[in-house]
């Protein structure tokens, strides 16, 4: 046959030269059926039957293809294959870790429980079977869901491999099991307020550093500033202040002064980070970076410092405050007066009102703002924490509100503010923002100078030796530190009874290296504080404890030297 009628044979085959050419026929045997009609057209029919036959292969091969694609790597473990069941596909949180390596956040294979809710004409059987095997489950919600008619409803997160097993060896079809990530909080509610947590499919963070990993370049683990043992001590020492004074809430904060490493940060009422829907929403409340208060007279140490670094007043200089101060239609006065003229120092040292005010106003007003600028009493912290609060500034900035802030009233700021500003106070004058990553090259901005800052811790130690915080000072580890009592703002004024009691401080006083600032909402007065609610009765106790047993575990050695602190008599703990 010549080229010519190949070439022909194979124009007039059509689609029957390709089926014969996929069966690996030539060329030569198509034109020598077309030479033969009667043999043309059996050679047809079986053909077609071929071409038929490896069609239905060819279809049968893509969809076992497709089959084995998708259950390469099956995503459910479940008592029913059920193609309605959800899958989603995640990258992994990152792990959080305390700054020696604990896990405070991470994540576990554990088992979701779902059901074809449309399979159950009555499901208060296998809702009560279920119940036995998941004590958590929510009945009621439980039968909700399977009374409708969707083909999928999660009814439970988190079973254990014991539970899973369980739930399979009821056998119904109607049941389905699946592995899912799970996060978990490994120490529950001691660091609940900086861990936050991440939505049941931890695709999201709803508080604390969760919500902070979402807006960050994605990690495999978060190493915190916290030492989760010294975390625990201050929860510990809280909730016995709680139970003792019988308070709302407390909150404390431990930091590193050189550097602004937070180690410890506690806000009480709290909740499980494993369960917080068991708590009150309100325990979700973070009253250490959140919450804004007036602290009072802690304030005295700033307003001291500015005093002293505008040159506006000398250490030598004394104040009359044996009466009270009329300003305006206002009347300035202090719970224990004092019957001589008092030197700055023992203003302090006495926490005197009226002392503090004189000092406030011999300084410009807008000298005054500007010093509690840069403090950052006028706009919120840089944290990494999302829930971070604006102080609360005057809205006029007269002679009368000068004259309160002085002694921390009229202006309220969160108690992480307090504490970052005293650590300025006392570090040589450097402000640093307060952090939970670890500080390679820490970098802050000056306040005060040297000296006034040293100056400040002479009269920071004179509280505690002579004055409001005595109850601070621990054996060995000598403080530094003033104490603060507010009178709280209730339907448009002061309460009398109503207290927010404060201490700030840092320690060891020789040299110190840490900040601490304690606040108690509401302490009552107790037989051991003869009745007092005052700060010095209450916080400073507090502060003291904390120090006592955690200061080993930051590396603070006992001395046995305390540093010595100019003598001017007592005062009663206010």
């Amino acid at each position: 046959m010549s080229h010519r009628n190949n070439l022909y044979a194979v124009r007039a085959g059509g689609d029957l030269a390709t089926a014969l050419y996929q069966r690996g026929q030539s060329i030569e045997n198509l034109a020598f059926a077309q030479q033969n009609p009667q043999t043309l057209k059996t050679n047809r029919r079986l053909l077609l039957a071929q071409y038929l036959f490896v069609l239905a292969f060819a279809v049968l091969g893509v969809r076992l293809g497709g089959l084995t694609l998708e259950t390469t790597t099956p995503p459910l473990v479940q008592v029913s294959q059920s193609p309605q069941f959800p899958q989603t596909l995640q990258a992994p949180r990152a792990i959080i870790k305390d700054r020696n390596d604990v896990i405070l956040a991470t994540q576990i294979s554990m088992t979701i429980l779902g059901a074809d809710a449309s399979a159950f004409d009555n499901p208060h059987d296998v809702v009560e079977q279920l119940k036995q095997i998941v004590p958590d489950l929510n009945t009621s919600r439980a039968l909700r869901l399977l009374s409708g008619e969707s083909r999928y409803v999660i009814l439970q997160r988190g079973l254990t491999p014991h539970q899973h097993q369980a739930v399979l060896h009821l056998g119904n079809p109607a049941l389905q099991l699946r592995p899912s990530p799970h996060r978990v909080y490994p120490t529950g509610a001691t660091a609940a307020h900086i861990t936050g947590f991440a939505d049941a499919d931890m695709q999201h963070g709803l508080s604390g550093l969760e919500q902070t990993l979402d807006k960050i370049e994605p990690t495999s683990s978060f190493t915190t500033t916290l030492d989760i043992r010294v975390q625990h001590i201050m929860r510990d020492a809280l909730l016995s202040a709680m139970a003792a004074y019988k308070t709302k809430a407390a909150a404390a904060a431990i930091m590193n002064i050189h550097n602004g490493e937070i180690i410890a940060l506690v806000s009480l009422p709290d909740f499980d980070a494993n369960k917080p829907q068991a708590s009150p929403t309100l325990n979700q409340f973070n009253r250490m970076t959140f919450g804004v208060y007036e602290l009072g007279s802690i304030f005295k140490i700033f307003t001291a410092a500015m005093a002293l670094e505008s040159g506006a007043v000398t250490v030598t200089e004394t104040f009359e405050t044996s009466q009270p101060l009329q300003i305006g239609g206002y009347q300035i006065t202090d719970i224990h007066g004092q019957d001589h003229a008092l030197t700055i120092d023992e203003i302090v040292a006495y926490s005197s009102n009226i002392g503090s005010a004189l000092l406030a106003l011999r300084v410009p007003a807008q000298t005054h703002y500007d010093f509690l600028a840069d403090l950052s009493f006028t706009e919120p912290l840089y944290f990494d924490l999302p829930e971070t609060a604006h102080p609360i500034f005057p809205t006029r900035w007269t002679d009368i509100e000068r004259a309160t802030s002085s002694f921390g009233h009229g202006l309220a700021i969160t108690p992480l503010h307090a504490l970052v500003a005293t650590a300025a106070m006392v570090n040589g004058g450097v402000l640093y923002p307060p952090s939970l990553r670890r500080i390679d090259v820490p970098v802050g901005r000056r306040v005060i100078s040297a000296d006034t800052s040293a100056h400040l811790r002479r009269i920071m130690r004179s509280v505690i030796s002579d004055g409001t915080g005595r109850k601070a000072d621990v054996e060995g580890y000598p403080m530094l530190g003033k104490t603060g009592s507010a009178n709280k703002p209730q339907d448009g004024k002061y309460s009398d009874d109503a207290l927010v009691t404060s201490f700030v401080g840092a320690f060891p006083a020789q040299n110190p290296r840490y900040a601490l600032m304690v606040m108690l909402d509401e302490p009552q007065g107790t037989d051991e504080t003869f009745g007092f609610s005052l700060a010095g009765w209450n916080a400073a106790p507090v502060a003291a404890e904390i120090i006592s047993r955690a200061a080993l575990f930051l590396g603070v050695m006992p001395s046995r030297v305390h540093p010595q602190a100019k003598t001017i008599g007592g005062a009663d703990a206010s």
